[in-house]
C-alpha cells in the first residue's frame, strides 16, 4: 500500500498569488525555501544554500518539509491536501524532487516540488476523519500513518483515476471495525434524529468526556445526550445515571457494563447497520465510499 500524506499548502507566497491554487492548476505538490543563485536541480547545491539561509538562522520548519519532500515521500505514494475554500484533493506523486527557479514558482513560493496528479474529492463528509485531523498540527508536511486511512485513499483515487490503480487485497472485516470514531459519531447521530431528537450544534464543540453531543426531542422537548465508542471499548453504564437527561449509549464491539438506569438506552450494533442500509441516501459520502469497500473487498458485510 502507498504511504499517505498530507499537505498544508501554506506559502510565504505573493498576496496576490493563491499557492493551493497553484499547485492543484500546475498538477504538482511542493513547498517554498527558495534560494538565490540556483538555477539548477542540483540537491547538494541547493541544500548547502537552504542549511546557511534557514537552518543556520533558526528556521525549525525547513528540514522536515523539504526532508519529507525530497527524501521520504516515494512515486505513487499519496497525498492530501485542500484549498482555501475547504475542498479536499487527493493526488498521486509522479514524480521525484526537483527545484523550480522561475518567476512563477518564486512568487507563488513553491519552489521545491514534484509532480502529482490531484484528483478533487470535496468537502469534510468524504474525507476520513484522521485525514481532517492532520491538518491540524501546523507541520507543513506529515504522513498519516493508519491502515484504514490507506486503505480509503488508495480506493478512492482508484475511483476516480483513469490511468492507474492500485492493487488493493481483500480485507475481512466489518463496516464498523473500519469506519474512524468520528463517522460512529455521525452515523448515531443521525439515526437518533430520524427518531425525533434533534442536535443542539453547538453541544459538538463541547470539550466534555461523558457525552459526544446535547439533544433536544422535537415532540416533547425532553433532554438527551449520547455517548459514542469505536471499537472494543466497554462502556459503564452506571456513570451515567446520575445525568438528568435520556443517555443513548453506543459501541461499536464493546459490552455496556455496570448498573443500567431507567434514562439509559443502549443501542446495539444491529441496529445501527439495519439504520445505514436503510438509510443510504442521508449518509455522509465517506461512508457511502467505505460500504462501497466492504462490498467490493470485504469478506464481511454490514450485518
Amino acid at each position: 500500500m502507498p504511504t499517505i500524506w498530507r499537505l498544508n499548502i501554506k506559502t510565504a507566497s505573493e498576496d496576490n498569488v493563491d499557492p493551493r491554487q497553484f499547485c492543484i492548476n500546475l498538477k504538482i505538490l511542493g513547498v517554498g525555501w527558495a534560494v538565490d543563485n540556483l538555477d539548477n536541480n542540483d540537491w547538494d547545491t541547493y541544500y548547502k544554500l537552504a542549511e546557511e539561509e534557514y537552518y543556520n538562522k533558526g528556521d525549525k520548519g525547513w528540514w522536515p518539509a523539504v526532508n519529507a519532500l525530497k527524501n521520504r515521500m516515494q512515486l505513487n505514494d499519496l497525498c492530501w491536501t485542500r484549498d482555501w475554500s475547504g475542498v479536499y484533493y487527493i493526488g498521486r506523486i509522479k514524480s521525484d524532487w526537483r527545484y523550480e527557479a522561475g518567476d512563477q514558482y518564486r512568487s507563488a513560493d513553491v519552489v521545491n516540488i514534484r509532480d502529482c496528479d490531484w484528483k478533487t474529492v470535496g468537502e469534510v463528509d468524504a474525507v476520513p476523519g484522521k485525514v481532517i485531523n492532520s491538518f491540524i498540527p501546523r507541520r507543513t508536511v506529515q504522513a498519516v500513518y493508519d491502515e484504514s486511512v490507506e486503505i480509503y485513499s488508495a480506493f478512492l483515487y482508484n475511483s476516480l483515476s483513469d490511468d492507474y490503480i492500485y492493487p488493493l487485497k481483500s480485507i475481512s472485516t466489518d463496516l464498523l471495525s473500519l469506519i474512524s470514531s468520528e463517522d460512529c459519531e455521525d452515523i448515531v447521530g443521525l439515526f437518533l434524529q430520524e427518531k425525533g431528537y434533534r442536535i443542539i450544534p453547538s453541544s459538538c464543540k463541547t470539550d466534555t468526556a461523558a457525552y459526544e453531543f446535547v439533544m433536544k426531542h422535537v415532540s416533547s422537548g425532553k433532554s438527551a445526550v449520547a455517548q459514542v465508542k469505536q471499537g472494543f471499548v466497554d462502556i459503564d453504564m452506571t456513570a451515567y445515571s446520575c445525568l438528568p437527561s435520556e443517555v443513548f449509549l453506543f459501541t461499536t464491539h464493546g459490552q455496556y457494563i455496570g448498573t443500567p438506569a431507567e434514562n439509559i438506552i443502549c443501542l446495539s450494533p444491529h441496529e445501527i447497520c439495519d439504520f445505514i442500509k436503510n438509510h443510504h441516501a442521508i449518509l455522509p459520502d465517506r461512508i457511502k465510499r467505505w460500504i462501497s469497500i466492504t462490498e467490493q473487498l470485504g469478506k464481511d458485510k454490514i450485518a
